[in-house]
């Protein structure tokens, strides 16, 4: 028989009524309506910032983990299936999702990734929303937002103090690699990678990605500078921290 949550499982079931964890109309409304509210905040984050994993998608893949999940608890209560079973499809199913986010660009930049976990954790957090798990499922959707809104500007807080630089360099010939090299190093820069890049052999281009590190701490912008005094070198044809 299926476990439901009871009074002493959930402190909003505890709080609203036990009627809350069970299967009838205003239950199925008041799930669809808060995956939809949930849903549509973390997609509006990901549609503010350009993804094409954005509103719609976030909607749609809490609803649906929110309908999987409460088909899963009526099965279970009217049929005795097994309780757990299109839940864990679910999260199975939503990897695929996943994985369609993630890309790699031909700058060696993998993108997608946040949006990819993103949409996992929707999907968890609809599956809390069917099967009644109010607390849970709120906690997690405001833990996940913050993540989503806050983080980033403390990585780039951090990134500012870190004395390592990924670059993307694409110089006019292979002889201009080592005149760039012995500028970095007249900079104080240590050289800690050079990483050919295959991706542009067509191109009459010698694209590299090199690894830095810089020897003492940074001004303000110094960075950003550096980045702009070599991308206005005559043999830098484009240039890019990754």
């Amino acid at each position: 028989m299926f476990l439901a949550i009871n009074q002493s499982a959930d402190p909003i079931v505890n709080w609203l009524g036990d009627w809350l964890s069970n299967i009838n109309v205003w239950s199925i409304a008041i799930r669809l309506i808060l995956a939809l509210l949930i849903g549509g905040f973390l997609g509006l984050e990901r549609s503010t910032k350009k993804h094409p994993a954005g509103l719609r998608t976030y909607i749609l893949v809490c609803i649906g983990s929110t309908i999987a999940s409460m088909t899963n608890q009526f099965m279970s209560e009217v049929y005795g299936a097994d309780a757990s079973r299109i839940g864990a499809n679910v999260i199975t199913g939503i990897g695929f999702l996943g994985a369609g986010a993630i890309i790699t660009t031909s700058r060696s930049k993998i993108r997608g990734l946040t949006t990819a976990a993103g949409l996992w954790s929707c999907a968890c957090i609809g599956l809390a929303v069917g099967i009644g798990f109010y607390t849970l499922a709120i906690f997690g959707f405001i833990l996940v937002l913050l993540t989503l809104k806050i983080l980033p500007i403390v990585e780039q807080l951090l990134v500012k103090n870190v004395k390592y630089m990924d670059l993307h360099v694409e110089l006019i010939n292979r002889p201009s690699l080592k005149e760039l090299i012995h500028l970095l190093r007249e900079k104080n820069i240590t050289i800690v990678a050079v990483n050919y890049n295959p991706a542009y052999s067509q191109s009459g281009l010698s694209v590299y990605e090199i690894t830095i590190e810089f020897n003492r701490k940074l001004k303000t912008n110094e960075s950003k500078d550096l980045l702009k005094y070599i991308s206005n070198l005559d043999y830098v044809e484009f240039i890019e921290r990754t």
